[in-house]
């Protein structure tokens, strides 16, 4: 099967109706009712058990006044009622608002008050971060897990409401695939996280998707430690369903044994976003790594100087994306479209995609522009934010979606990630790709992930800066990686500054949080190439009299 060159079989094999999520999860549980659908810890739930167990869960919703609609924050860590309660909201067409478990103060109240969220579910341990902004909120009910009912009063409401009605057939609810199912907030770079809307089309093509991409079938075992407050933990869901395969949920990774839980539970695919890959490669190395049941890993990004290392030490392959909470995937490299270095995949059937300049004019082949995307059929892409209009007409304007991210395409049909816009940097005259910067530096034996970021210069524009993290039981000093970026990229990269450190700021998805590191003073261990008598020029570098 080879998507790029036809229709997916996933989707010739689903009717436009069934693009709901909660739909496919009753199609799992008429035709595979015994079939495992996920495990967690020592349980396990068939399709037609989880099932009767998510309708039980909506007719509570209903009868606690949350129907189609509605909006329900949600702040709970993963956990089979914190799945049960997302495919409940989604048989009932409620809108889930999932928010990051670490947001508190006034993050925590512009999602809420953004999303216009009348209940919220919790786990206890976010208790006081709720406490603190929901009386300045317009939510009117709390359910709160795990707590003691008698200690709960006023808005607070036990979870255990949400588990009493005995009814466990399905309510067949009329939703359609245009309606909105979510609100996912999106991190704030230069201004209030923006809530992004998902229809339900939208939420269930990216997990069908995903599984196309991916090739799955019915054997497959999915490893899913995501938060499902981020997109992702949400499509390796679907995507298990639309395989008709077996998920492991996990409360979160370890990479310390993680090749114990691929063999116990027979893992056959996960997802290495972040720094997930290079985690696992600095992992001392053993004969037995290859000994495991990992068909596919789907790694974003996909640089060439691990993509080649994760294959042979582990014996599988690696898939890659472009895509975004906004824009789905527009660019892929499936199993069948072979491999070309540090691309990001070719066109999808269900996309266009363009390189265009600051007028939105496209780009001749090969120059840099920002990947703009629009769908073939409705509603597969994000519907625009919530309540801010402005940020949706930008985003959306001139009828192409603007990503946000630069690129460019090569003659084959390539695609190729530079940078995110607001990540690229200038200096000397010359635009500089930080994702450029970094390929080139995680070059030397010694490097096991790297961040480039801008950091003012005193004479204008930006100058350099790199954040370092080591391999175990590896060294190298600063200076040492200075003349190493000088021996392998241009002089006006070759960054001023490099901070030796033990690990980046994180989300919960381990995505280095590169806004941050732009914001981090220099310090003790920040070495700088200037005030170490260091020079660089178009001739190479040189000393120089330091007074």
């Amino acid at each position: 099967m080879n998507i790029s060159n036809e229709k997916s079989n996933y989707f010739d094999s689903l009717q436009i109706g069934d693009f709901v999520f909660s739909q496919l999860l009753e199609k799992r549980a008429a035709e595979q009712s015994d079939h495992v659908f996920f495990t967690f810890e020592e349980q396990s739930f068939s399709f037609d058990s989880f099932n009767r167990r998510v309708n039980q869960v909506a007719r509570c919703l209903i009868a606690q006044g949350i129907s189609k609609g509605s909006v329900v924050a949600v702040v709970m860590t993963t956990s089979p009622e914190y799945l049960s309660l997302w495919f409940a909201l989604g048989k009932i067409g409620a809108i889930e608002v999932p928010l990051n478990s670490a947001y508190k103060g006034d993050i925590l109240l512009h999602q809420l008050n953004t999303s216009e969220a009348t209940h919220c579910v919790i786990d206890s341990v976010f208790y006081d971060n709720i406490h603190g902004v929901l009386d300045q909120s317009a939510v009117k009910a709390c359910f709160v897990k795990d707590s003691e009912p008698a200690q709960l009063s006023g808005v607070y409401q036990p979870f255990q409401q949400l588990q009493q009605v005995q009814d466990d057939s399905n309510l067949n609810v009329d939703i359609s695939y245009a309606d909105n199912c979510g609100i996912i907030f999106t991190s704030g770079t230069t201004g209030p996280s923006k809530g992004v809307l998902l229809s339900y089309r939208y939420l269930t093509a990216y997990g069908v998707m995903y599984a196309d991409i991916n090739g799955f079938h019915d054997d497959d075992v999915l490893m899913n430690f995501l938060p499902f407050f981020h997109l992702s933990g949400k499509f390796i869901t679907i995507a298990t369903l639309v395989c008709g395969g077996r998920m492991r949920l996990l409360s979160k990774l370890s990479i310390s044994g993680f090749l114990d839980e691929v063999k116990v539970q027979g893992i056959t695919h996960f997802m290495g976003v972040g720094g997930v890959c290079n985690m696992l490669l600095s992992r001392p190395e053993s004969p037995e790594d290859r000994d495991n049941t990992i068909r596919t890993i789907y790694a974003v990004p996909d640089p060439d100087v691990t993509h080649h290392k994760i294959e042979q030490r582990f014996n599988c392959r690696l898939t890659t994306v472009f895509g975004s909470t906004e824009v789905g995937l527009p660019l892929f490299r499936s199993l069948d479209n072979g491999y070309r270095a540090n691309t990001c995949g070719k066109q999808s059937p269900y996309y266009e995609v363009k390189i265009v300049d600051e007028q939105d004019n496209e780009v001749a082949m090969g120059e840099t522009g920002e990947i703009v995307v629009r769908p073939k059929l409705p509603y597969l892409i994000a519907s625009g934010y919530v309540g801010m209009a402005e940020k949706t007409v930008e985003a959306w304007r001139n009828l192409w979606l603007h990503s946000g991210d630069s690129g460019s395409r090569d003659e084959d049909g390539w695609f190729y990630f530079e940078d995110r816009v607001t990540d690229s940097l200038r200096r000397r005259g010359e635009n500089i790709s930080s994702f450029e910067v970094e390929m080139l530096v995680a070059k030397h034996p010694a490097v096991s992930e790297v961040a480039a970021v801008a950091y003012p210069s005193e004479v204008g524009e930006d100058e350099v800066r790199i954040f370092v993290i080591l391999l175990p039981d590896s060294q190298v000093s600063a200076e040492q990686l200075f003349h190493h970026c000088g021996e392998t990229m241009p002089y006006f990269m070759v960054p001023r500054y490099i901070d030796i450190v033990s690990d980046f700021p994180r989300t919960p998805t381990a995505k280095v949080e590169k806004y941050k590191l732009r914001k981090t003073p220099n310090t003790d261990i920040t070495w700088d190439s200037e005030a170490s008598g260091w020079k660089v020029s178009r001739t190479g570098i040189s000393k120089i009299d330091v007074l």
